[in-house]
């Protein structure tokens, strides 16, 4: 591994590069003493948008490179002092050099009556990775959860029934928290961002071309959500309160605590999420089931009312050491109780056998008990290096016990005891889940001269997971515990990776990033004899040209890995419906993606077409049958392959000044295989996904937003999935004074969240099962109303350099 980095960085070191332009200046405080380390960026002139960045050496110098000709701005700040801005910068083939003078920083005050510049940041800005979501400039945040958020992202799909995230496209994505990787099941990770308040959300960061020093993990692309982290001088509260009504009561609270000194920052907060929803699936069809007498027709249903109670709590500190180090910590802890009623109905017609219908009550409740925590620790060793260190813990808890009694009738209703033992009158379950996982990531940055950035990282996790779990069935008023569901599952997990990734300027308009990452990942299961093992090389290169200012275009390759969770794997079973029952398989393998991207940039309108091939891709709840054929599972498997090409389009409209429109389209053309069917079957079709935010400002402080995103038809797997999609609006009103804002929000407009499912949609499956059923969420059946109100309290005025937002921006120039 290390002679392969080795060569390839002596190969890319001797790379004949250019560089543009410098601007260079120097920078003291008001009694003219040199100033190390303060923190200078780069903005284009234009629009203030990121450029690059670096800070001043031990004599208060500074010099930047520029890559292309054009006007640009300079931020000089320091924590503890004033940001200051500088004149416009012009660059030209006429003057390549300039120097800007020299800065003078001042102090800053806790002065109530300072000068405020505010801007509401847009929806969507572009990066070389991907996109950022600035998702507090939306009306539809207010009130929502996390999950809510992602749902009305552009190309974002979110697959409530099957738990799976999809970007742009294409599944296996992996979700972050302050770029961490939250290393849970998808189904968990799913119920962590529903029970996670959005108001305390800053931005979402859409990764769609990863380089080395990301996690191998997410053949889709990177979700990374950014909590915030109010760095301001000065005591801060936030406040925000929402009521609504669906099919019953909805409320969030909110309220967090900011307060910076000179050197140091802390935020805490606090926030209570009460929801009552109601949501539910409804189908039919054929099919020939040995376990109930043979060919058949059936009608079933599921009806889920949930009523859910979530604390959420945040702690976030970090202090300055010195001029050079930084020393923080996050600690995330979140308690949720939910209540889950779930109305079952069913009905089995066979031929040359009894009719039974059934009606059934599952009541269980759901205790989750999650913490998140982190120590990082950054060193300026010099003012081109920076060294960092993170480690991280979570802790995981999951108690699930339910009570399911059923009863049973013949076609006319009247109720009978039925003849197949199959149609138990009871079920009672317990599953226990329990995740720990540590993590340990050490980088350093260096930039070896005005034309080349360099990174090097290594990273460690140990993961144990303990899952127990059990069926229990009433048979003649005795319980007996199924031995298809119980289960007792120990499970370790360990990952180790390096990586080294460099950027070059190759000349006055193109850069190009190269970067390699191994990774060694090994699982055990205590029920398997031997573990999994696998370990991989994934390379990534970006090259992007900038024709001006405005315009440019990029090059991307990267491998990437699904790996299938640890829920994906063990077998704990569980089935509300005697014929059936929800399982892993012990046999699913990762996905390995290959993917090719072609990125096109002007202004604010982006165009990106990928070429992506994934082997074994992982695709969840299909059905299959035992080694006896005699009962029907639902698990998740695995793809022979899925190919690909995407076209993704995201461009703003600005119409007037009051009067602003994003739209985004992905279209993709698909090829698949699996084998899991009755028989091999491959499937070509084109998918689209349409997604649209507009805001409209109106006198006396009023704004109107309309969103919405629908997906068209597509295949999942053995199934077919008609098209779907929302409508959101939201009309809020800021207050005079700076009272705060009142902001109303009606989700899914007209009430269209409705999934149609058509099992065995693409080709004949286990028990030749041919059905179709139809999920709504509570907004299909009731009208959701929030109403939100918020105000900001203390001094926000003055800034202080935001040591996290360098990090940021150094993070986009290496």
């Amino acid at each position: 591994m290390k002679n392969i980095i080795y060569k390839t960085a002596a190969l890319l070191l001797f790379i004949h590069l250019n560089s543009y332009g410098q601007i260079t200046g120097k920078v003291t405080d008001r009694s003219g003493v040199s100033m190390p380390f303060v923190n200078v960026t780069v903005l284009k002139a234009g629009d203030s948008t990121f450029v690059t960045g670096n800070s001043t050496d031990t004599s208060g110098v500074f010099s930047i490179s520029i890559a292309t000709e054009g006007e640009y701005l300079l931020s000089i700040s320091s924590i503890g002092y004033k940001t200051l801005y500088s004149k416009p910068v012009s660059l030209s083939a006429v003057i390549r050099s300039v120097d800007s003078g020299t800065f003078i920083l001042e102090e800053s005050a806790n002065d109530l009556d300072a000068v405020t510049i505010t801007a509401k940041k847009g929806w969507i800005q572009n990066t070389e990775t991907g996109q950022v979501i600035n998702v507090q400039s939306s009306l539809m945040t207010k009130g929502s959860n996390a999950l809510q958020v992602l749902e009305k992202l552009p190309g974002v799909i979110t697959d409530r029934r099957n738990n799976q995230f999809s970007l742009r496209g294409q599944s296996g994505v992996t979700i972050l928290f302050n770029g961490r990787k939250v290393a849970m099941p998808v189904e968990e990770v799913m119920a962590l961002l529903e029970n996670t308040v959005a108001d305390n959300i800053e931005k979402i960061e859409l990764i769609t071309s990863p380089s080395a020093r990301y996690d191998a993990d997410g053949g889709g692309g990177i979700i990374n959500i950014i909590f915030k982290k109010n760095e301001d001088e000065g005591t801060r509260v936030n406040f925000s309160a929402t009521a609504g009504y669906g099919f019953r009561e909805k409320g969030v609270t909110s309220l967090s605590l900011s307060r910076g000194f000179k050197r140091s920052f802390l935020n805490a907060s606090y926030s209570f999420l009460h929801d009552g929803s109601r949501s539910g699936y409804e189908g039919r069809g054929t099919g020939t089931n040995p376990n109930i007498g043979g060919e058949g027709y059936n009608e079933f249903s599921g009806y889920t009312e949930r009523v859910q109670n979530v604390h959420n709590a945040a702690l976030a500190g970090e202090i300055r050491l010195g001029s050079r180090t930084v020393l923080g910590s996050e600690l995330a802890l979140s308690f949720v109780n939910n209540d889950n009623l779930v109305r079952i109905g069913g009905s089995w017609d066979i031929r040359n056998a009894e009719f039974v219908g059934m009606k059934s009550i599952s009541d269980g409740t759901n205790t989750r008990r999650n913490m998140i925590s982190s120590v990082y620790f950054k060193n300026n060793i010099s003012p081109r290096s920076q060294f960092n260190v993170d480690v991280s813990y979570i802790n995981y808890f999951n108690d699930s016990p339910t009570l399911i009694n059923s009863r049973y009738f013949d076609r006319e209703g009247n109720e009978i005891i039925p003849l197949n033992p199959v149609f138990t009158f009871g079920n009672r379950g317990e599953s226990v889940s329990k995740i720990q996982v540590g993590v340990l990531k050490a980088d350093y940055t260096t930039q070896i001269n005005e034309k080349i950035n360099a990174e090097f990282g290594a990273k460690g996790s140990y993961a144990y997971n303990t899952n127990n779990s059990r069926i229990e069935r009433k048979v003649d008023d005795a319980w007996e515990t199924d031995p298809r569901s119980q289960s007792l599952i120990n499970s370790g997990e360990k990952i180790m990776a390096a990586y080294a990734q460099f950027k070059f300027l190759l000349n006055r308009k193109s850069n190009l990033e190269a970067g390699l990452r191994y990774e060694y990942w090994e699982r055990s299961i205590n029920i398997y004899k031997e573990p999994f093992t696998i370990a991989k090389l994934f390379p990534s290169v970006l090259y992007t040209h900038s024709f001006n200012d405005n315009n440019s275009i990029s090059f991307n390759y990267n491998r990437r890995i699904s790996r299938p969770a640890y829920a994906d794997l063990i077998s704990n079973l569980f089935y509300n419906d005697p014929t059936a029952v929800f399982g892993g398989n012990p046999l699913l393998k990762p996905g390995i993606t290959d993917a090719l991207k072609a990125e096109f940039t002007r202004k604010g309108f982006n165009a990106g077409l990928t070429f992506q091939y994934e082997t074994n891709s992982i695709i969840r709840y299909q059905l299959t049958s035992n080694a006896a054929n005699d009962i029907l599972i639902i698990s998740p498997q695995n793809m022979d392959y899925q190919k690909s090409i995407n076209l993704n389009l995201n461009f703003p409209v600005e119409l007037t000044d009051w009067w602003k429109i994003s739209l985004g389209n992905t279209t993709s053309l698909r090829n698949y295989k699996i084998s899991y069917s009755l028989s091999p079957a491959s499937k070509t079709y084109l998918f689209q996904n349409v997604n649209f935010t507009q805001s409209i400002r109106l006198p006396e402080n009023f704004e109107v937003e309309l969103s919405g995103w629908r997906n068209f038809a597509f295949y999942d797997g053995s199934n077919k999935i008609k098209g779907f999609g929302i409508l959101n609006l939201g009309i809020a009103k800021k207050l005079k004074d700076n009272k705060g804002t009142i902001q109303l929000a009606l989700p899914d407009l007209l009430q269209s969240f409705s999934i149609h499912t058509h099992i065995s949609g693409m080709t004949p499956i286990v028990f030749n099962i041919n059905t179709v059923s139809n999920y709504r969420d509570e907004t299909a059946f009731y009208r959701v109303v929030k109403l939100t109100y918020s105000r900001s309290f203390g001094n926000a005025n003055v800034k202080k350099a935001k040591q996290q937002d360098t990090d940021e921006e150094k993070e986009r120039v290496k």
